[in-house]
This record gives C-alpha cells, structure tokens and sequence, in this order.
C-alpha cells in the first residue's frame, strides 16, 4: 500500500510538471471583434430623434392584429418549438456533464448457481458433480477524482453553450417576428395592388367598349381597336398576376403562423399601409454588439472554443479514478443481510496517455484552429452588421424622398390620364397618347404602393440589425 501511495505522488509530481506546460484558462473575457469599433452610425441623422427609453418595434406600426399574429407565431410555429426543444436539451447537457464532478453510486445485487463435474474423484454416494450458489450485493462507488480541472472545464463549456442556444433562440423569435410582420405588410400591399389592377383592367375594359363601338360605327380605326384590347388584355394579366403573389403571401403567412392553408382571415388585415414616423435614436454600434443576438451567440461561441482548447490540453494529463464499496457475499441469498458476511473493497486506476497515435495532439490543433475560426466568424459579423445597419439608415432617407416623388406623380398621373381621356374623346388627341397616359397614371400609383412596402420592410429590416425587441415579454 506504501509503494502504491509512492507511486501515485511520484506520477502526480510528474503531471504537475506537465501541467506546468498546459494552459487550462479559456478565453471567458468579452472579446471584442474589432480593434476599433465606431462611436456613432455614419448615416444616422441625429436631429432626427434623441428619444433613448426602451422601444419594442412592433408597437410602433400601431396594428393589434400584427401583434397577436406574431405572439401567434411565437407559441405555434413548428421550427421555433423545435429550436425551443433543442435549447432546453443544450440545458440538460450541462447538467449531465456536471453529474461527472461528483461520485457516481449503484446497487447490484446478483446471484448465480453453478455445477461442476468432478470425474475421477471417488466421492461419498458416488456424486461425480456438485453445483453450488452464489449471492452478492453491494453499493458501487466511483469517481474520477478531477485533479486538474477538466471535468469542471466540461461542465463550465456546456453551460456556455446553453448560454449560447439560449442567445440563438431569441435570434429565432427576432427573426420569425420579422418575417411575420414583413408578409403581414406584404399582403397589405399585394391587397392594395390587386385592387388597383381591378380598377385598371375596369378601366380599360370600358374603354375597350367605347372605342369598339366607335370601331363598328366607324368612327375609329382598327389600330385604335387593337390598342385597347391590348391595354385591356394586359390588364387582364396584370390583375391575375396579383391575385397569385397576393395568394402566395398569403400562405407564407399562414406557414409562419403554424397554421393550415385557409386559415387566415381577411379582417384581421388593416386595408392600409401604416405611415411611417422618425425612429428613436439607435444603440451604438458597440451597443449592438451586446443586444443582437447572433453577436452574443458568435461571442459565446468564441469563449466555448476557449473551453474546448483547454480541455484538450488536459486531456494530454493522466487520470485518477477510484472504484469500490461495501457489500456482501454469501451462499444463501438469506445471508447476505448478516454482518459476518459483510465485505468492502476499494481500488484505484492511474492512466496516463502514452501513445495514441497523435490523436491527442490532433485534437489539440483542431481545437486551436476552431478557435481562430471562431475569432474570425466573430470579426466577419460584427463587420456584415455595422455594413447592414449603416445600409439600412441610408435606405432610411433615400426611401422617404423616392416615396414623395412617387406620391407627386401618381397625383400628377391620375390628373393627366383624366385629361388625356377627356381630349380623346373631344378627339383632340389619339388614342395611343390617352391610353399610354392611363397606364402611366397606374404604374405610379403601383410603384407608390411598392415604395411604401419597401419603407416598411426597411423599416423592420432596420429594428432586427439593430437588436431592438420585437415585443415586450407578456408576464
């Protein structure tokens, strides 16, 4: 027992040395992706707004029913319940892990009956075979002692992993409420544009009618004809194409929401686009670094591939393992309860890796390279969203003045295709200039409706590279 215990410090001497040469601290500070990180957003305008008190986007569109579609979409959606799932499984990992810090027990209880054949042996009675029982119980205790900390390692890497897919999971809520909100608006519109295609193809079916019959009566010619059932046919196609885009918005929607096809119902949409007012001042990009999720998941993600560099570290390091406890052993399964027949046993297992191929090391690199690939992916993300933000705040200005000019010429359109219409039929003007007149009027007011989507989609797109809450959690 003395030289066993010799032995042991002997070795443990040994691996302290070794340990010496082994970094067993993870990266666990917030590291920053970028030696220098913007004070202020280049294209933010702060005369604007200076309003910093906290800010849930979807309430500022001000449609109840957006909202309860996205708390909808939140308990239904099937990818969102599975990402729940999933995070909650990376919570239980951490506390397997953790069971492996702390001795391990078990009951055994078993018994056997044996018969052995005894030829050659003259015994009493002439037996050439006896069989006998055996019965044994006990408590079976283990333990790997974690002398150097990686077992702990383990656990504190779990726990930052489930830290992590926490950080994915609100990701995922984030982004599914931008989806929802982006084809709520869509619809809106896609509505919107197959009724002005209605009234475009109402139009020029009428004024299909008037100039055929002007043709029949030969008051017009056969090119004026043809022109308008081209512009009606057209219209035709324009107003069935709208119906389709409209219907696929529709089902998109309704997949979003966990729901069947079929079930959204028309007067949960407003029948208009929700104007758009200034927006509160935005968090600064190093605000951003803190409140985007996929930040703080890529951030974690970079202090797990410290945990996992320094637990393949230590496993180059030997391991203690202590196996043993009380029981008993008898013939008689009554017996096994009685002290004389009490046993105990206790041992010890040293293993130190010795030749393994260069798997050990290997895994040492591997762990090395993952972790630089995770600085990197850290770095990459933090410049793809400052990039995005700064983007989405141009859109901002540039949108709103692309909005006026459109608004100014579907105004100035509509006017000029009623008077181009009422020259034509004074006949102080032909037909191609009225009829190309009423098409111009429409695509303006089309390309309107699509300027006021796109701002609000902008909009959306701008609250999620910000990091902004969707909604405030409901108690």
């Amino acid at each position: 027992m003395k030289k066993f215990g010799i032995s042991i410090t002997l070795i443990g001497l040994l691996s302290l040395i070794q340990l010496s040469c082994v970094s067993n601290k993870p990266d666990q500070k917030s590291p920053k992706p970028l030696d220098s990180i913007p004070l202020d957003w280049i294209s933010w305008d702060k005369n604007l707004s200076n309003d910093n008190s906290p800010f849930w986007w979807v309430d500022s569109f001000d449609v109840p029913e957006l909202t309860k579609a996205i708390r909808t979409a939140w308990k239904s959606n099937p990818e969102l319940i599975l990402q729940a799932e999933q995070t909650l499984a990376s919570g239980e990992e951490a506390v397997i892990l953790g069971a492996d810090l702390s001795p391990q027990a078990n009951l055994s209880l078993n018994g056997t009956r044996s018969k052995r054949n005894l030829i050659g042996f003259n015994l009493p009675n002439g037996d050439t075979s006896f069989t006998s029982d055996s019965f044994n119980a006990g408590l079976n205790l283990s333990w790997e002692i974690d002398l150097w900390g990686k077992l702990k390692k383990r656990k504190e890497s779990a726990e930052n992993r489930f830290e992590l897919a926490k950080w994915d999971y609100e990701g995922a809520r984030l982004s599914i409420a931008g989806k929802v909100a982006r084809l709520w608006f869509e619809v809106i519109e896609n509505s919107l544009q197959s009724e002005l295609a209605e009234k475009t193809m109402i139009t020029f079916e009428k004024n299909l009618e008037f100039i055929t019959n002007r043709f029949n009566n030969g008051l017009a010619s056969s090119l004026e004809n043809d022109l308008a059932i081209n512009a009606f046919a057209s219209s035709q196609a324009t107003f069935s194409m709208r119906a389709r885009v409209r219907n696929k918005s529709i089902r998109n929607l309704e997949l979003l929401l966990g729901e069947l096809p079929g079930s959204f119902i028309e007067g949960n949409s407003t029948r208009k686009l929700p104007e758009i007012s200034n927006i509160p001042s935005p968090p600064t990009p190093a605000r951003i670094l803190e409140e985007r999720p996929d930040l703080q998941s890529s951030r974690l993600n970079l202090i797990s591939a410290g945990y996992d560099l320094s637990i393949s570290k230590l496993n180059l390091l030997p391991s203690i393992n202590i196996v043993g406890g009380p029981g008993s052993r008898a013939e008689n399964f009554e017996d096994l309860l009685d002290n004389r027949f009490r046993t105990w046993e206790v041992g010890g297992t040293l293993s130190q890796p010795i030749f393994q191929a260069g798997r050990l090391k290997a895994k040492v690199r591997q762990a090395e390279a993952l972790k630089r690939a995770a600085i990197a992916n850290y770095k990459s993300l933090a410049l793809r969203a400052f990039n995005e933000v700064e983007s989405l705040l141009f859109n901002e200005n540039r949108l709103e003045v692309e909005a006026g000019y459109l608004m100014n010429a579907s105004k100035a359109g509509a006017s000029a295709a009623q008077k181009s219409w009422d020259r034509y039929q004074r006949g102080v003007q032909g037909i191609f200039e009225t009829l190309e007149s009423q098409r111009r009027a429409f695509e303006a007011e089309s390309r309107y409706l699509g300027i006021c989507k796109e701002r609000i989609h902008n909009r959306i797109n701008l609250f999620i590279s910000l990091g902004l809450p969707a909604l405030h959690t409901e108690s």
